[in-house]
């Protein structure tokens, strides 16, 4: 494939200037760049998802056996695509699809297959499967499976077709320490077999050995090329765990969970849980994928309740739920992202905080609007306020669901993997903004897989397993 000089544009906004890049068989590629730099963009291009725009002064070229076509018809039947738009599209739609199913649609690139599996299909799905340590989920829902663990299905349904090109759009977000490494690995044995993969990444550590030129991206164009050598895996100094105790359990409850089971799907993702949170108290949630840390915060969020035991949130009764505690709390989550794929600007969806709604219901009050206008500015997307969502990247959408969560003003924060999406730059920037929050007085529950990601001043590091929760001072 040939980009010479190509431009996107969308929704009046351009999104690329001016790329060339060529993609040889069996090579691979990285792609870094900050959020909105334009890497989503671009493997779309490369897939045959978007066109160029039609002023661009190159063109795009797809070469096959029958010679070079300006057509991605024919070419698209052999690449594939992973990126959390299209895993945010189960959730958004509520397409209900055991995993087999999933995969299998991969053989048409289509959300539902079109027909029983032949026998050579129904062995290739349980091969790949086998390949990513998913056959135990199957036969479940997608809708159920954690963020990791569906995350792995979609893997499954890219590689399944045999692909000649496989493109990853932060396809290691939301997999744990030990499935990154297996998939990773993975991946490293598919382009020594001859597929040809281009990766875009926040993670310069997640790139392959095998890549062999990396793409940096800044404003939509390619503003470096160099050769991928010893890897850059920047630092920052590690979480400021000087909370002070004898403050923290003196401080006011506002989340106390005792005995409490959650069922989901007629499965119990949590068991038997006790848990305390205190006003200002802040806490990390670490462990595998499908260990229950998703279910965990959507307790406290009222989202879930038990199935047994009981837990009171902000002193309100045993009954709250996600309606009364709106405004109250500020909640980032992959699935509450993916619920705001739609046509609205980036302030309405900051205002919506202020009900905990999904769009706007209401008209903004002017003090809503101020608090609104502040949180965007302190997190750096005030730009975004007019511009439509559909435009955006996930990172930048990342951040504006982040001021979203601050614009309240809430007594707790509940972030499920926040940094998702983000470049090192702005990951730094939103954990001095939480910090901030903190200082204010919010409490903190903040779930991640990665250690460079744990907030600052973090007291205590909490370890869900097989549903049951583990506890240490940081």
């Amino acid at each position: 494939m040939t980009l010479d000089r190509v431009d996107v544009r969308l929704a009046g906004a351009t999104l690329l200037e001016g790329v060339s890049v060529e993609v040889h068989a069996g090579e691979a590629l990285g792609v870094v760049g900050p959020s909105g730099s334009g890497k989503s963009t671009l493997l779309r291009l490369l897939r045959g998802e978007l066109w160029p725009h039609p002023g661009s002064p190159g063109r795009r070229l797809f070469h096959g056996a029958d010679g070079a076509s300006e057509s991605p018809i024919g070419a698209r039947d052999h690449f594939a695509l992973v990126a959390p738009e299209q895993q945010d599209a189960y959730v958004r739609h509520d397409w209900d699809l055991a995993a087999e199913t999933v995969i299998r649609s991969g053989f048409s690139d289509a959300v539902f297959p079109g027909e029983a599996a032949t026998p050579a299909q129904a062995r290739r799905v349980r091969e790949v499967a086998e390949l990513l340590g998913i056959v135990p989920l199957l036969d479940r829902s997608i809708l159920e499976l954690s963020r990791g663990e569906a995350r792995r299905v979609l893997l499954a349904r890219a590689l399944a077709p045999g692909p000649e090109l496989l493109l990853l759009d932060e396809a290691c977000d939301g997999l744990d320490a030990a499935a990154r490494a297996v998939f990773l690995g993975n991946v490293s044995g598919i382009v020594r077999g001859g597929t040809a993969v281009v990766m875009a990444t926040h993670r310069e550590e997640e790139l392959l050995p095998e890549v062999r030129e990396v793409l940096v991206l800044g404003g939509g164009r390619i503003v470096e090329r160099r050769r991928w050598g010893a890897r850059a895996l920047g630092s920052r100094p590690g979480p400021d765990h000087g909370a002070d105790p004898g403050r923290e359990r003196s401080a006011p409850v506002l989340f106390s969970a005792s005995g409490v089971t959650v069922r989901v799907e007629g499965r119990d993702v949590l068991r038997g849980l006790d848990f305390t949170l205190r006003e200002g108290e802040r806490v990390a949630v670490v462990g595998p994928n499908g260990a229950g840390k998703s279910t965990f915060l959507r307790l406290l969020a009222g989202d879930e309740q038990p199935a047994r035991g009981e837990i009171r949130r902000l002193g309100l009764d045993a009954h709250a739920g996600a309606f009364d505690l709106r405004g109250r709390i500020g909640l980032v989550s992959p699935e509450l992202q993916a619920r705001h794929r739609f046509d609205a600007t980036g302030e309405a969806v900051v205002l919506s905080g202020f009900h905990g709604s999904i769009g706007l219901a209401d008209e903004p009050t002017a003090s809503e609007r101020a608090a609104a206008a502040a949180a965007m500015a302190r997190l750096g997307v005030a730009h975004l306020a007019a511009r439509h969502l559909l435009t955006l990247s996930y990172g930048e959408l990342r951040k504006l669901l982040l001021a979203r969560a601050l614009a309240p003003g809430p007594r707790a924060l509940l972030l499920d993997e926040p940094l998702a999406g983000l470049d090192a730059a702005s990951r730094a920037w939103v954990l001095s903004v939480v910090d901030d929050a903190c200082a204010g007085g919010a409490a903190l529950v903040a779930v991640t897989h990665h250690e460079d990601e744990v907030p600052r001043g973090v007291g205590r590091v909490l370890r869900l397993e097989g549903g049951r929760l583990e506890g240490s001072r940081a």
